[in-house]
């Protein structure tokens, strides 16, 4: 995902190194050869590059997005033409992606980054310049983890189609959204980002966690579960049943709260 899966970047790819060391080598050494590949791609694929990636570095800030009136206010790129064929753009060239949030209309179209080169150069190397080992140093760090669970999860959006069969509803129509529900004084938020809603009246809570084991599920997880499914099943039709599920890497450890997923996915499922 730091290379985007781009065959041309894996051509740089040192086989006899760790994948860390050659993230290392690839783009925080002095000659690291992807070093100004953000700026170089832009330039050969857009006639207005800079404002381009203004849009796109805005958009990497907020995992799930902003409206285009949010974006124009953002980027002081004035709504219109220019911005709605600046944004096209983006969408048809696999950069962005447009959407509508859970319970909004069509009139709050979201757009969010998922171009997964663009997601890891912004976090990670254009903050921190020629910096060599930083990502071996920095491998147990907020941000390095948060970027692998931000990684993990576009993998499972690029799969939704696996993700159904895995589920045994790929014959069912459906459609997936985000949820994002902002907190208040009085009651706590939160964030869904994944969303299948089913036209049998049933709605699958995809919850995916990005982990080096198989995952537990402990007692303030599951206290957030219930929170989420509550404030779910307060903005659905009453008939609508709300199907808990896991994706995640390895598999999940059978506990006291393991009872909160109706359905496990795994990593090898999405690759099926």
């Amino acid at each position: 995902m730091a290379l985007g899966g781009v065959p041309y970047y894996l051509g740089y790819v040192e086989p006899s190194m760790s994948m860390v060391q050659n993230i290392d080598r690839l783009f925080f050494s002095k000659d690291a050869p992807l070093r100004g590949e953000f700026d170089r791609l832009f330039a050969s694929v857009f006639a207005r590059p800079e404002e381009m990636k203004s849009i796109v570095k805005v958009l990497s800030n907020r995992h799930d997005g902003y409206t285009r009136g949010e974006i124009a206010r953002l980027t002081n790129i004035k709504q219109g033409g220019g911005l709605s064929k600046m944004l096209e753009a983006l969408i048809v060239s696999d950069f962005v992606q447009s959407y509508v949030p859970f319970g909004h209309s069509m009139r709050d179209v979201h757009y969010k980054l998922v171009d997964p080169f663009c997601l890891f150069y912004l976090r990670h190397v254009a903050p921190n310049g020629i910096n060599y080992g930083y990502w071996q140093q920095n491998q147990s760090s907020p941000s390095v983890l948060s970027w692998q669970g931000i990684a993990f999860e576009e993998i499972c959006l690029m799969h939704i189609d696996q993700i159904k069969k895995a589920l045994g509803i790929y014959g069912v129509s459906s459609r997936q959204s985000s949820w994002a529900l902002r907190g208040d004084g009085e009651k706590d938020g939160t964030q869904i980002d994944l969303l299948i809603q089913r036209n049998d009246n049933v709605v699958n809570l995809c919850e995916m966690k990005f982990y080096k084991n198989d995952f537990a599920v402990d007692r303030a997880y599951d206290r957030t579960l219930r929170n989420r499914l509550a404030l779910l099943q307060e903005r659905l039709p009453k008939r609508v049943a709300v199907h808990m599920t896991l994706i995640t890497t390895f598999g999940l450890v059978y506990n006291e709260y393991s009872s909160d997923f109706q359905q496990v996915i795994l990593l090898d499922n999405l690759f099926e």
